[in-house]
């Protein structure tokens, strides 16, 4: 046979293999779900009602065959007061139960898919072509270094903090307003110009001091225990600094706070910043349905804006203030992962995030969904990446004792340096010593 026939009969088979691979195509990374689409789903979540409203009720619309059935997890929290641990209750829960989808904070979604009880979701996602460039910047690389280079689970939805300010007041006092890309030094000698306005640049409304004070320590992130968990560090020139601007920034009443052991819920007719008796504040995208209040015509007039909260300079794209609200991950058992898949696929596709554009507590982690609220640009929301927090008290292991011994003695420390009763060295000095002591004392009772 000549040469050219050869050729030709050949292109004609590799034509034929071609037609044939088409037509029956790649093997599914996981089987299609049953006839008419049916299918089970256990999931693992906190409140059974608050999954359905969430995110049941409109998956269901679109996979009315699958028969959906809530673990709930809220029951846990009353065994912790019980001193049983909520990790090691959460892990025996989904031994016994063995839900198909998991809900998880952040904490236990890095534990686990590190531990190897998530189902890898890359296949799935490459076979099907599910899009991760909508989601907001550095979100995927984030969940990914969760997962030690692996996405297991993928996050819907985010809270995030920024800052609030009365334009008018800014206007009315000849003062430029704040802007993005500010330091927590910037933030403070900006609301310290409004010592002569007789108000506060900046309130915190029901956070104490101690709360502020750990919003710098997260900026800068600033760790409070050594590699092992085993030693305290608090005399560190960074704990110092931080010490020292947020007193400072109270004496000069340029910030005010909460009054310590003052625990009471702060009402809108009580929030010196909807009222208009303070230049800037803290808070999420819920804060925004106060300008929105009938009741508070002094808010609902308010000529407000708001800017991303301050950053650290050599981690200027991050912020520790913005949190995935929970990651929706596949148990690694399940016998019914494509039911599960359609599900986290679903939650973390551009439907929920449309549908979603109405919840201003939370926000889609997918962009351009909800480019406004109430008027005004959410770009201050989405200015930041969400940052790759370490629970360090987690992965420490730090007891839950100490936690209930040190609380006071920072409060104490902090307060001794705001009234001027010791500087800040000499506090840290003291507070190192004490904490050092409880810390010992819980490890030694935890082995007990």
């Amino acid at each position: 046979m000549r040469w050219g026939s050869w050729l030709k009969q050949g292109t004609i088979l590799v034509s034929i293999m071609a037609l044939v691979s088409g037509c029956f195509g790649t093997k599914p990374v996981l089987e299609e779900l049953g006839k008419d689409g049916r299918g089970k789903l256990k999931v693992l979540s906190y409140d059974e009602g608050d999954f359905f409203r969430e995110y049941g009720n409109v998956f269901t619309l679109k996979f009315p065959n699958i028969d959906i059935e809530v673990v709930e997890t809220k029951g846990l929290f009353q065994q912790t007061k019980k001193g049983v641990d909520y990790g090691t209750a959460l892990a025996k829960l989904i031994d016994e139960q063995q839900p198909d989808m998991l809900t998880l904070p952040s904490q236990y979604y890095e534990e686990y898919a590190l531990d190897g009880k998530l189902y890898n979701l890359e296949p799935i996602i490459k076979q099907e072509q599910f899009d991760l460039e909508g989601f907001m910047p550095g979100l995927i690389d984030m969940v990914r270094e969760k997962g030690g280079g692996t996405l297991f689970g993928l996050p819907p939805f985010f809270f995030t903090d920024v800052i609030y300010y009365n334009a008018d007041l800014f206007k009315a006092n000849a003062i430029e307003p704040p802007k993005g890309g500010m330091t927590w030094k910037d933030l403070f000698d900006l609301a310290a110009r409004f010592e002569d306005a007789g108000m506060p640049g900046l309130y915190a409304g029901d956070e104490n001091a101690v709360r502020m004070l750990n919003r710098i320590a997260d900026t800068w992130g600033l760790q409070e225990f050594d590699a092992k968990g085993e030693n305290i560090l608090l005399e560190s020139e960074g704990w110092k600094q931080a010490y020292q601007m947020v007193t400072d920034a109270i004496r000069a009443r340029a910030l005010q706070v909460q009054k310590s052991g003052d625990t009471r819920f702060l009402r809108s007719s009580d929030n010196l910043f909807l009222q208009g008796n303070a230049a800037m504040t803290i808070g999420g995208s819920g804060f925004i349905r106060e300008f929105s209040d009938s009741s508070n015509k002094k808010a609902s007039k308010m000529d407000w804006g708001m800017v991303p909260v301050p950053i650290d300079p050599t981690h200027p794209n991050e912020t520790p203030s913005a949190i995935s609200y929970e990651y929706f991950a596949i148990n690694e058992q399940s016998s019914n992962k494509r039911a599960a898949w359609e599900f986290v696929k679903y939650v973390n596709g551009p439907e929920m995030a449309k549908a979603s554009s109405t919840m201003y507590y939370k926000l889609p982690t997918r962009t351009g969904f909800v480019k406004s609220i109430q008027g005004k640009s959410t770009e201050a929301f989405y200015a930041l990446q969400i940052k790759n927090r370490k629970f360090e008290w987690a992965i420490k292991r730090i007891p839950n004792e100490f936690n209930s011994a040190y609380a006071p003695l920072r409060e104490e420390a902090l307060q001794a340096i705001i009234e001027n009763e010791k500087t800040v060295d000499a506090a840290l000095a003291e507070l190192q010593q004490k904490a050092q002591a409880a810390l010992q004392k819980a490890r030694q009772d935890n082995v007990k």
